[in-house]
């Protein structure tokens, strides 16, 4: 039997509260799982408004019953955080929360509101002045075992939607995205450092930044100060399947490691770029930004991927940017806008590599290259293996720079950052860089951050 949160034994002087007495009530009661309707009772309205976090304790279940939940305006909070989230406890093995389920059913939404004003920009200009960037998670998930997201629609985030950090067995599924780039960063589901044994799945819509990320960044900042001991950092064993999306110049799946940390048994299959934005990357490995504060990424450190059953009209299909070891790339497709269809930055090298099946057939405008390999020599690529590859007319099908020139200065200007709903509203990444995975931006927006210069 699930909590009402309606019931007026649980009303308190904001929804936030309401919500938080009848979770509270589920356990100390043991009866462990909440329901909040689409109707709030206690102010005859058909949203819910987040002014406080909302902490979810070990074995709970809150069903989102089509109710559209929306954080308050101009207050730094998320929507939900496991019960231990960012305590002291949670850096213990001791202090993992555990089985916690989020299920929203039919319209369940959660929404970012108006926002805060909060980005990174402001970290970058005034380092050390402002709340950290966790706080516009709408759902942030710390050291915690056997857990499910399942089921969300979701709206206006105001940074990453989803993060999660030290999670293990658990799923992300059944989750639709409508998110157009209107602040910076504004990825859809992000896995962080320590996160093993997790699938995601079924997910849908459009994203202003990568729409699933794997980063294992250990010495990032607050990813660092959150550290769990005895716990592993590496990113691992992750299954991620069935996605259709795209995003802002970005990428629909992104994987990172720096520093030591591994990235290993990671398998993508049935990957469909649905082109209703433009990304600027299908999936991309690695980074041409030197991530690494201890040691650069070496062989090994992005191990066991495999890649099967991908279609996409991105500007690069892929772009990879490190050492990966034991790599399988099968069944993929490129069309449309896509220009590259392979980029390799300066600094691969691969071991045990293969790719098959790989059909490379966009616009004849867009057309560039089959595969690009940045600033190395060829043989760097022995043991990559290629087979049933083809491609359309296309001005190269196999480019070697020498050098490791500028990508801008190949690469067309792209207008594309626009959401497909309103083609005046401009992409944050319009306000706060001039290139973009090496893309020109054009036509940004009149309050960038470098007005004052363009106009000189």
């Amino acid at each position: 039997m699930y909590i009402n949160t309606n019931l007026k034994e649980f009303f308190g002087s904001t929804d936030s509260e309401t919500i938080q007495n009848a979770i509270d009530h589920a356990e100390k009661t043991g009866e462990n799982q909440i329901i909040i309707p689409r109707r709030n009772e206690r102010t005859g309205s058909n949203i819910w408004i987040i002014e406080k976090t909302i902490r979810i304790p070990s074995g709970m279940t809150v069903i989102i019953d089509n109710a559209h939940i929306c954080l308050a305006d101009g207050v730094f909070e998320n929507i939900f955080r496991n019960k231990n989230c960012e305590t002291e406890i949670a850096r213990t093995l001791a202090g993992e929360d555990h089985d916690i389920h989020i299920i929203g059913i039919g319209s369940a939404t959660l929404d970012g509101g108006s926002g805060n004003g909060l980005c990174e920009q402001l970290h970058r200009d005034e380092p050390g002045k402002h709340p950290p960037m966790t706080v516009n998670l709408l759902i942030y998930f710390h050291n915690v075992r056997n857990f499910e997201v399942k089921g969300l629609n979701v709206i206006n985030s105001r940074w990453w939607a989803f993060a999660f950090t030290f999670c293990r067995f658990g799923k992300i599924c059944d989750c639709d995205f409508k998110l157009y780039g209107t602040v910076e960063n504004q990825d859809g589901i992000d896995l962080r450092v320590g996160c093993e044994y997790i699938t995601i799945e079924n997910i849908t819509g459009s994203t202003g930044d990568d729409t699933i990320a794997l980063t294992a960044l250990p010495e990032s900042g607050w990813v660092k100060e959150t550290s769990v001991e005895g716990k592993s950092v590496d990113i691992h064993d992750i299954t991620i399947r069935n996605i259709m999306s795209s995003t802002h110049g970005c990428a629909i799946i992104r994987l990172l490691n720096s520093d030591g940390a591994k990235e290993y048994n990671i398998t993508m299959t049935d990957i469909k770029d649905t082109g209703l934005t433009l990304s600027g990357v299908g999936i991309f490995i690695g980074d041409t930004y030197p991530f690494a504060k201890i040691s650069p990424r070496k062989m090994g450190e992005m191990q066991n991927i495999v890649i099967r059953n991908f279609s996409t009209c991105a500007q690069k299909a892929f772009l990879i940017a490190e050492p990966v070891q034991d790599l399988v790339i099968e069944n993929v497709v490129t069309y449309g806008k896509n220009q590259i269809g392979i980029e390799f930055a300066a600094n691969v090298e691969f071991d045990n590599a293969e790719i098959r099946n790989f059909i490379y057939r966009p616009n004849e405008e867009d057309a560039e290259c089959l595969f690009w390999v940045r600033g190395k020599n060829v043989d760097t690529f022995k043991e990559l293996k290629f087979e049933n590859i083809r491609a359309a007319k296309t001005k190269h099908i196999f480019r070697v720079t020498e050098l490791d020139i500028p990508i801008h200065l190949y690469d067309k200007p792209s207008i594309s950052y626009y959401s497909p709903e309103n083609p005046n509203l401009y992409s944050a990444y319009g306000r706060y860089h001039r290139l973009f995975f090496g893309k020109v931006i054009e036509n940004r927006p009149p309050d960038n951050r470098f007005a004052d210069e363009e106009k000189k």
